[in-house]
């Protein structure tokens, strides 16, 4: 079996990759005639990512069947590396040879060039997206997240991220001193607040800083859900798609 999807731009493909990246080196991609998919979990089960592009994203997909393809995202990124501006790109997995070819055409349509990739034998995938409630949701400007983080990584490793009805604040303390940032429900950094209560969690910044910046890479905003003390869930509006990420809590003692 085989398949087949090309995208009219090929940075858009390596973005989406990143983002992937940002939690795991490698993974499972199911592949079926609707799009493909993938749920992995880092191996700390801090963070996992889920993972999932239409058919509807491609000029051109074909899919025989339903296929398994396990992939060494850090050295497809290698290959993504050498993309140019303005090009599109193809891949084309062969199942039977396990190798992924991606296919590079410049905007005049006179320089194709083609990378093709081994990929690994797959194990049944385990990661599954956890059924989880929350009790509050914030729909917030990505480049506002970024910068509270970067600030609360002056002083610490953990920031406390809380929602309430009226901001969601990011507060990290240490040694050095204290960072805060408020976004207020009325400011132009918060789109939108649901929720009747307060509640928090605290998360580790290196796991928040690579998410955040992988994901404002697509989207220029980031919806956060959350509970207190139970895992966060970020979600970034994409095209045709989903991304989204789950972070667990530190959980501190009372």
């Amino acid at each position: 079996m085989s398949f087949r999807m090309r995208l009219p731009s090929a940075d858009y493909f390596s973005d989406l990759m990143k983002a992937i990246h940002a939690v795991v080196d490698e993974g499972t991609f199911k592949i079926t005639e609707e799009g493909i998919r993938l749920i992995a979990m880092d191996p700390a089960h801090i963070s996992l990512v889920d993972f999932e592009l239409s058919n509807s994203a491609a000029e051109e997909y074909e899919c025989s069947g339903e296929l398994q393809m396990t992939l060494s995202i850090s050295e497809m990124m290698k290959f993504l590396k050498r993309i140019k501006k303005g090009e599109t790109l193809t891949i084309v997995y062969d199942d039977q040879a396990r190798k992924l070819s991606i296919i590079l055409v410049d905007a005049t349509s006179s320089k194709e060039r083609t990378f093709t990739i081994n990929t690994l034998e797959t194990v049944e995938a385990r990661s599954a997206t956890p059924k989880l409630s929350f009790d509050a949701k914030a729909r917030l400007n990505v480049d506002a997240v970024k910068d509270a983080i970067k600030d609360s990584d002056v002083v610490s490793d953990y920031v406390k991220i809380t929602i309430n009805p009226d901001e969601v604040v990011f507060l990290a303390k240490g040694e050095l001193g204290t960072v805060q940032t408020k976004l207020s429900k009325t400011g132009a950094a918060v789109y939108e607040i649901e929720t009747d209560k307060e509640v928090w969690a605290n998360f580790s910044i290196t796991y928040l800083d690579k998410i955040v910046k992988a994901g404002g890479d697509l989207s220029e905003e980031v919806i956060m859900n959350l509970s207190t003390n139970k895992p966060i869930k970020l979600s970034f509006p994409i095209p045709s798609g989903k991304l989204e990420y789950l972070i667990a809590p530190r959980i501190e003692g009372a």
